[in-house]
């Protein structure tokens, strides 16, 4: 036992910050409805404290936690019902002392298993991805950093490849894959890791579903296409070549007939696809997805000088001799893909925004997101935004994210399942998108250290 007499101070602390360490764990018991109302912290997040009102009986409670030895957040003291929010407070501050007080005894939870450390070595250094050594070693990284290393706790390493993936070949899609796995968990989802696969069952008040994670890589150094110069060219890349991406990933998933696995039952399973096949691709990717699964694209056509914009159907893709059928939600076999997700923003950028958001990243660092975004006042117009990132910046991790619906699906996934992301669904023969008010379109992120 360490008793320690010092004094301590426990302050307030965002949400944002809270959910950094803590996001992690939830949904790993029972669903029982609550809204979180205050945070606490004993910095550097030693202790935690979160006040919280049970929404069956209206009580408010509150919860202490620590890392437990394997450094996971779980909680080590439940308090309440309290007569009202300061009340609620001052319990709550002091089972933080008296825990910060008797750490080592207090934290301890006994059922405690070896976590994962993505950053141990695991392979030689020049096998290592230029994005891992810079997430490794660059200061403008450590909040991403910091972060991971909180998630990895968490994570179960299914087919034992990951570390050495995410260190050396597969550093983008494993990525995605975390963050796939965060979106979940901020929806309040219990997220299982079955093994070998898919990647993700989650578990919700709205029902399951699997979810498996994939990403479109690069093409071999010969087959990248020169950069388009004349607005034909740039109309064959960009409906042509760009969903051609997406076939080979998403028709390979397909392919694994998942559903015929021992165990699966008759739930949504649903793909989440990201786009790294080039650098920035993600950006201007969205388009050409949207083409590809329901075989159509979206062109301006003016009529009595209106200009509007309508549906023209795309039977077939053709690039260079590559010739392959538009439309992966009319292929066969797909009606057992209930839904595509997709997020141009799910990339490292994000992990170091919603890191430097929770104060865990360099002090000196100046970050800032820059894009575009649907208005806030729901006028579905697009309008420009630029923020600087830092404690008080909100993000949450499906922002950005849009779920394609198959029309055809067996099995469909419920919308509300995630909530916060954009749904383009089908009715009546023609797709509509429902986007929450500032929905995330494209964008950007500067980091800026200063020179010295």
């Amino acid at each position: 036992m360490n008793t320690n007499d010092t004094p301590v101070e426990i302050s307030e602390i965002s949400e944002q910050r809270f959910n950094a360490f803590v996001v992690w764990a939830r949904g790993a018991g029972p669903l029982v409805p609550t809204k979180e109302v205050a945070w606490l912290e004993i910095r550097p997040a030693k202790v935690l404290g979160v006040l919280f009102v049970d929404l069956t009986d209206r009580e408010l409670h509150s919860c202490v936690l620590a890392p437990d030895l394997s450094g996971r957040y779980r909680g080590v003291r439940l308090l309440g019902p309290h007569a009202d929010v300061r009340a609620a407070v001052n319990a709550t501050a002091e089972a933080m002392a008296n825990v910060h007080a008797e750490y080592d005894n207090s934290r301890t939870q006994g059922d405690e298993t070896p976590s994962e450390n993505f950053f141990r070595v695991a392979s030689s250094e020049d096998r290592l991805h230029v994005r891992f050594k810079y997430l490794r070693d660059q200061t403008s990284a450590v909040a991403a950093r910091r972060l991971i290393e909180v998630a990895m706790r968490w994570y179960e390493n299914q087919d034992g490849t990951f570390v050495e993936q995410f260190q050396t070949t597969a550093f983008d899609a494993r990525v995605w894959e975390l963050y796939v796995w965060a979106l979940m968990r901020e929806a309040g989802l219990r997220v299982e890791q079955p093994k070998p696969a898919p990647d993700f069952l989650a578990r919700g008040v709205f029902g399951d579903f699997y979810v498996e994670a994939t990403t479109a890589n690069p093409p071999p150094a010969h087959s990248v296409p020169v950069p388009p110069e004349t607005a034909d060219e740039l109309f064959d890349y960009a409906h042509n070549y760009l969903p051609t991406r997406f076939s080979g990933p998403l028709v390979a998933k397909l392919r694994k007939r998942y559903w015929e696995r021992t165990g699966a039952r008759k739930i949504p399973f649903v793909i989440a696809v990201q786009d790294f096949h080039q650098d920035l691709s993600m950006t201007w990717s969205q388009p050409a997805l949207y083409e590809y699964l329901y075989g159509v694209r979206i062109e301006d056509v003016e009529r009595d000088g209106v200009v509007r914009q309508v549906e023209v159907p795309v039977g077939t893709l053709k690039w260079g001799t590559k010739e392959l059928e538009s439309g992966f939600f009319k292929l066969p076999d797909s009606e057992r893909i209930s839904a595509v997700i997709f997020n141009a923003a799910g990339t490292l950028s994000k992990f170091n925004r919603m890191g430097i958001a929770a104060g865990m990243g360099e002090s000196s660092l100046l970050a800032f997101h820059r894009g575009s975004r649907y208005a806030e006042d729901n006028s579905g117009e697009v309008v420009p935004f630029s923020q600087q990132v830092g404690e008080g910046y909100e993000e949450r991790w499906i922002d950005g994210t849009t779920v394609f619906h198959n029309p055809r699906a067996l099995y469909p996934l419920p919308p509300e399942a995630l909530p916060g992301a954009a749904h383009v669904s089908e009715r009546a023969g023609m797709r509509e998108q429902s986007s929450p008010a500032g929905h995330l379109v494209t964008s950007t992120t500067s980091l800026v250290l200063p020179q010295g």
